[in-house]
């Protein structure tokens, strides 16, 4: 079923940027806007998925020898060499859009809770997720380390990280953003959130360059053409400018200089990269909408096995697929069965582009349409200054993740289904129940609608530590950027013997603060004396390095924690 023809964009190439809207679009507009533009993201990514990373041959497999226009039930293989083959339900969506809407979970009228996002999200979302990038998985898995913290989450390759697992899930920052038309409103929370899992600057151009889009997108309701994504390269490079204001992105910063080198002239060359993609797109044509995409596809490499997952490339590619179709239906399906390419990705990015800008929903409904559309209000609530609900998640002074995938779904104490940071939940139909290796993947709908396929045991445990949810119980002053306990979590140094036996009477008066597991161990040994903590925390400030200050404040807040764990009776 194809979306009615409302507009047409022609050839794109060489026009000047389409002027803002004064006011940008009313309330009403903006709630209208924001809903399509994410039922038409998770319809891109629920008909992309299909043919992610298979040939002609899978794909008929997959559809039972059908063209591919719009999203079917199909079997896939779930859980790697050890998992099992699971039926998907008609419009089941990837990790793309699961992950759009753990960050919208963790956004609230007041500001993103990023702690929560990194610590809670994204380690129980190894238990269900469906699809997921290795840089994703691995930065995810680290994140569960209680050594580990968002702004230096030091998994194996983490400056290398500069695949597209950032950008396809930072749209709500744009969503909420209560001042869309400026970038500055939103790209400091785009990159909170990408520094969780991708650290590559080709990673982080793509989150920058993608929100743009979006929210060019949203605030004209038309699309971004050449010119306005030349013009949001520019904008990023103003990104370093903006990282000095923000205390722990400037520690993310310090940690990736101390192991990538300088980000300034990495990003330089990020920007040089992004210009050029966008310069090669531009200059593709072809007949037809289709025609010209391969053209683009071409253009860019998008099929080489090193270039297909680029957060950067993808992010250009998205925007050319909606000058090449701008109807949303066709661009889903050009995209879709561009084999070889990163389907469902491209497609994803490009549906929360096109769908601000079309007057109709997708043809067919994506699996939780109805959880989609509420949380896109939410989301168009926040933006106007509105305050809803937000998901309550666990005390992290508390919480502990997960350790394996398989022990996010547990039994409260009075025998409700949980998963774990996110709330009850009803097993759906066991017949549905897939098992292997020792293990049971359970199909479970959240409380909130959310429906998920959860690796488990196959006799759950009881969740001690859970809470009644809607119980639980957090801080209630806001996590605004830049708070103490935002963005400081656990890394701790290591403290030798020695340090451990001073028995300084205070805190030790070096003229800088280089040696930091000196004044952890001080501090450790007075840990109930809050003046000497901190007249330690000033003494560090005032003298230490970037890197000394948060490394003496990731320990410090982790040495806060285990003294609260202690004192629990």
């Amino acid at each position: 079923m194809s979306e009615p023809d409302i507009f047409s964009l022609g050839d794109a190439v060489g026009r000047e940027p389409g002027p803002p809207a004064r006011n940008g679009p009313t309330p009403a507009e903006r709630r209208v806007r924001t809903q399509r533009a994410a039922l038409w993201a998770a319809y891109g990514d629920a008909l992309g998925w299909i043919s992610e990373l298979t040939d002609s041959a899978g794909l008929r497999r997959r559809t039972g020898d059908k063209p591919l226009t719009e999203p079917v039930a199909w079997k896939r293989r779930i859980g790697g060499r050890s998992g099992v083959t699971a039926s998907l339900p008609q419009g089941c969506y990837s990790d793309d859009t699961q992950l759009r809407l753990a960050t919208s979970r963790a956004i609230r009228s007041d500001a993103f809770d990023v702690e929560a996002f990194a610590k809670v999200e994204l380690p129980v979302w190894l238990s269900y997720g469906l699809g997921g990038g290795k840089s994703t998985s691995a930065a995810a898995m680290h994140l569960a380390q209680r050594s580990s913290t968002w702004w230096r989450n030091r998994f194996k390759g983490w400056t290398r990280s500069g695949g597209n697992g950032a950008a396809m899930r930072i749209q709500p920052h744009v969503w909420a953003a209560r001042g869309a038309e400026e970038a500055e409103s939103y790209l400091l929370d785009v990159v909170r959130n990408a520094v969780c899992t991708h650290s590559h600057p080709t990673g982080l151009m793509g989150a920058v360059l993608h929100a743009q889009c979006v929210a060019h997108a949203l605030v004209c309701g038309k699309l971004p053409l050449p010119a306005d994504l030349k013009d949001a390269v520019r904008v990023a490079a103003r990104l370093p400018e903006m990282l000095e204001t923000d205390r722990e992105l400037t520690f993310w910063r310090v940690a990736f200089e101390e192991e990538a080198g300088d980000f300034g002239e990495a990003w330089a060359t990020a920007l040089a990269e992004a210009d050029k993609a966008v310069s090669v797109a531009a200059a593709c044509s072809g007949a037809t909408g289709e025609e010209r995409y391969r053209t683009i596809v071409d253009g860019l490499r998008l099929r080489d096995p090193d270039r297909r997952g680029s957060g950067m490339l993808t992010a250009v590619a998205a925007a050319a697929l909606a000058w090449c179709e701008p109807r949303a239906a066709e661009a889903m399906c050009i995209a879709a069965n561009s084999l070889g390419t990163d389907t469902d990705t491209i497609a994803t990015m490009s549906g929360a582009i096109l769908g601000a800008t079309v007057t109709a929903d997708p043809p067919v409904d994506v699996l939780d349409a109805g959880v989609i559309r509420k949380d896109a209000d939410r989301m168009a609530e926040i933006a106007v200054g509105g305050r809803p609900p937000h998901h309550r998640y666990p005390d992290l002074m508390r919480w502990l993740a997960p350790r394996t995938r398989a022990d996010a779904l547990a039994r409260s104490k009075n025998g409700d289904l949980v998963v774990r940071g996110l709330g009850r939940g009803t097993q759906l139909t066991e017949e549905n129940d897939l098992v292997g290796h020792g293990f049971r993947w359970r199909w479970v709908k959240l409380d909130c609608g959310q429906t998920l396929l959860v690796k488990g045991r196959e006799r759950l445990p009881c969740s001690e530590d859970m809470r009644e949810p809607g119980t639980s119980r957090r801080e209630t002053i806001a996590p605004s950027r830049g708070s103490a306990r935002d963005g400081f979590s656990q890394e701790q140094p290591q403290i030798t013997d020695e340090a451990r036996g001073t028995g300084h009477e205070k805190p030790p008066e070096q003229e800088a603060a280089h040696d930091i597991q000196e004044v952890v161990s001080y501090v450790r040994e007075h840990i109930q004396d809050d003046r000497i903590i901190g007249r330690a925390l000033r003494r560090v400030v005032l003298k230490g390095t970037a890197s000394e200050i948060a490394g003496f404040t990731a320990a410090l807040v982790d040495l806060l924690r285990d003294g609260v764990r202690q004192a629990r009776p």
